[in-house]
């Protein structure tokens, strides 16, 4: 009997001497997961992506470079080119951005770099650095703090910080720094 003892005694310190050698240390395991989230699942080299919608383009998007991040739920892209079409087919918009960063939840983006955004339509141009888009309101913004041109194509132009676009309501606003010019043209009648 006291043999068995002896040998319990020494298995369960042999035991607590392996329990205590352990240490609980999940640093590496947090770092994989962070070396998961900041790898792209996709990437995709020279691309286009359409949207046709009832047999007709809607959307056209080229990009140099895609990465899809599923964790994050976000699309990065780099040199990004995009057209936007009416119902005929005829160019509305057409825009391009150095980088442009795409949540696939809220479909939500931010573009930056040099960013140039042409209306056909109403004939202007819109360049800044960088721009967000808030899918749900229809609103383009930029930071306070960063500098937006919206030129027009006769010479009218205007530019400020704080640059907001609401399309549903069709308004553009300016809070700070604002200048430009307007070319007036007189009509024969």
């Amino acid at each position: 009997m006291k043999r068995v003892k002896n040998i319990l005694i020494y298995i369960c310190g042999g035991l607590l001497c392996l329990f205590s050698a352990c240490s609980l240390n999940y640093n590496e395991a947090r770092l994989a997961e962070d070396i998961a989230e900041e790898t792209p699942e996709t990437i995709m080299v020279n691309f286009t992506h359409t949207i046709v919608y009832d047999g007709k383009v809607w959307v056209r998007l080229e990009a140099e470079r895609g990465e899809t991040y599923g964790e994050k739920k976000q699309i990065v892209l780099t040199n990004v080119y995009f057209q936007e079409f009416d119902e005929e087919g005829e160019l509305l918009n057409e825009g391009w951005a150095d980088r442009a960063w795409f949540d696939t939840d809220s479909e939500d983006a931010r573009l930056s770099g040099s960013i140039s955004i042409y209306s056909v339509q109403d004939e202007a141009v819109i360049e800044a650095e960088n721009l967000a888009w808030t899918g749900e309101g229809k609103k383009l913004a930029a930071d306070p703090e960063d500098v937006v041109i919206l030129k027009k194509e006769d010479g009218s132009f205007v530019e400020g910080k704080g640059f907001t676009a609401d399309f549903r309501k069709k308004t553009l606003t300016f809070e700070a720094a604002v200048k430009g010019s307007y070319v007036w043209e007189e009509n024969d009648n």
